[in-house]
């Protein structure tokens, strides 16, 4: 995850004390990341990391394309998260969607924000079970996003046109591969959800020639033009 500072939602506040502030606090697990929150309870600091951690195993994507860069936000947005069982539901909720544009509009679509807020929301409930029931909004706010992309992309038509890429790309029928497929198939979701730069975004780096052969290529294209018209 990489969203430059996104606990101020878009943008720094100028002037006064907290402009103040900013020049002088370095965050402790991501200097590029502003004043954007974190726990305060070490054992949520460290759940949120381990997360972090788990969602970058489960998706080789991060790593392939944004790096160390991406390492390090993914810890700090991480932990920003897991602040978020403090607010209210419309809170969450807002926040949540806020981030998901933020991210879809930079090639990591919903679905991994949706699949990493469970992640978190598993690695929070162990470290600190006295607080299970505030993680499950964690739950809720991926079903949230679950539901906002199947009602734009149905499980039933996106998941076959996901299945199909690897072998139109010419790989092995591998996880990687087909989850490939389906970030190519989220995006289009994110896409038709509102969010403008969703498929732009993606494309940037999977219709990259200078990275991958003519047939991955043209494999990638056709899934994006399937998902459209789905």
């Amino acid at each position: 995850m990489n969203t430059e500072g996104m606990g101020t939602r878009g943008g720094k506040a100028r002037g006064g004390r907290r402009e103040a502030a900013e020049t002088t606090w370095s965050h402790p697990l991501n200097p590029e990341a502003g004043m954007t929150p974190m726990p305060s309870d070490p054992r949520e600091v460290e759940a949120a990391l381990r997360a972090g951690r788990i969602s970058l195993r489960l998706t080789p994507y991060y790593g392939f394309r944004y790096g160390e860069r991406g390492v390090r936000f993914t810890r700090s947005d991480s932990a920003f998260l897991a602040t978020l069982p403090e607010h209210d539901e419309a809170t969450i909720k807002r926040q949540v969607e806020w981030l998901a544009g933020v991210l879809s509009n930079r090639g990591m679509p919903s679905v991994l924000l949706e699949q990493h807020l469970r992640v978190l929301a598993r690695e929070l409930t162990r470290a600190v079970p006295e607080k299970r029931d505030f993680h499950r909004a964690l739950f809720v706010a991926a079903g949230g996003l679950r539901e906002r992309r199947t009602t734009h992309m149905p499980e039933s038509a996106g998941r076959p046109i996901g299945e199909a890429f690897p072998a139109a790309a010419g790989l092995p029928n591998t996880r990687l591969a087909r989850g490939t497929g389906h970030l190519l198939v989220a995006a289009v979701a994110d896409e038709r959800a509102g969010i403008p730069n969703a498929v732009p975004s993606i494309e940037t780096f999977f219709l990259d020639g200078a990275t991958f052969p003519p047939r991955f290529l043209e494999a990638a294209r056709r899934t994006i033009e399937r998902a459209r018209g789905a």
